[in-house]
């Protein structure tokens, strides 16, 4: 009865002795490569703090690049807005008379003249009517005054006269340049008509001693001097002496050559005639 009760208790223990160990062997299993698992995927002290330190430099870069954008939005925004323009009030030009060197003044058109006093002669004598030289000295004449500021005085005479007189002036006295005054003298030049001889002798005196507060004398000429109501040519020099004399208030003579002739280097009495009068009262001379 004894033993076969120290056989079931020794069955007894050694089935409880096999069950715990294969639940050892199995916990083992089951438990050991899990660990092994989770211990490899754990990532180093080094690596993590190395990729820290990039999520740390890729901010400072992101906050770094809004803060520039922020900055060029807010000039393009300044740079759309519309910048007011100032309109300034130009005055009107007013036309100036440049003093080109003591005692000389400058008109537009290029012509020196010691003051603002000038008398023009005008040759109308007979060869005039050839090659339309009486047409250009109307429009060459017309455009200068035109160019002319009122403070200029002028007096316009033409030689000959009317009616086989030696000379025939449009005010016989020198007037500021007004509009009305300007009409006046397109209207006297429309008129003029060539005809007759070169009496410029006569017509040079007149102008010199008629005109009180005269500046200069514009003498504009196609040919030699002829004696009054003659083809007859004057003496040239017997001319230059009577304005030497006469010429005591230092009147500047300006001539102008009508004519192909003038534009050329020529020696023709007309050519030294205009040339020496006008250098002998330090006018100028021109030809055309």
């Amino acid at each position: 009865m004894s033993s076969r009760r120290e056989i079931n208790a020794f069955n007894i223990s050694f089935l409880d002795l096999l069950s715990g160990a294969l639940g050892a062997v199995i916990i083992l299993f089951v438990a050991v490569p899990k660990a092994k698992q989770e211990t490899e995927h754990v990532k180093p002290p080094s690596q993590e703090r190395e990729l820290r330190a990039k999520n740390h430099a890729l901010k400072a870069e992101i906050d770094s690049l809004e803060i520039k954008l922020a900055k060029i939005e807010a000039e393009a925004a300044a740079l759309a807005k519309p910048t007011p323009v100032v309109v300034k009030e130009e005055k009107p030009k007013e036309v100036e008379i440049k003093e080109v060197k003591e005692g000389i003044l400058d008109v537009d058109v290029g012509f020196k003249f010691k003051g603002k006093k000038i008398v023009f002669l005008i040759d109308v004598s007979g060869s005039m009517r050839t090659m339309d030289k009486m047409g250009q000295v109307k429009a060459g004449l017309k455009m200068l005054i035109t160019s002319m500021p009122r403070n200029y005085e002028i007096d316009v005479i033409h030689f000959p006269g009317r009616y086989k007189a030696k000379y025939t002036s449009l005010w016989s006295y020198t007037q500021a340049l007004g509009k009305n005054q300007k009409n006046d003298v397109y209207k006297f030049l429309n008129k003029l008509n060539p005809k007759g001889a070169t009496p410029t002798r006569s017509a040079l005196k007149y102008a010199m001693t008629a005109y009180p507060d005269v500046t200069d004398i514009v003498l504009l000429s196609d040919g030699a001097p002829t004696k009054t109501n003659s083809r007859e040519y004057d003496n040239i020099e017997g001319i230059l002496s009577d304005v030497r004399k006469d010429n005591y208030k230092k009147i500047q003579i300006n001539t102008i050559g009508v004519g192909p002739v003038f534009s050329l280097n020529s020696t023709t009495p007309a050519s030294v005639f205009l040339k020496t009068l006008a250098e002998e009262s330090g006018g100028f001379f021109y030809g055309f």
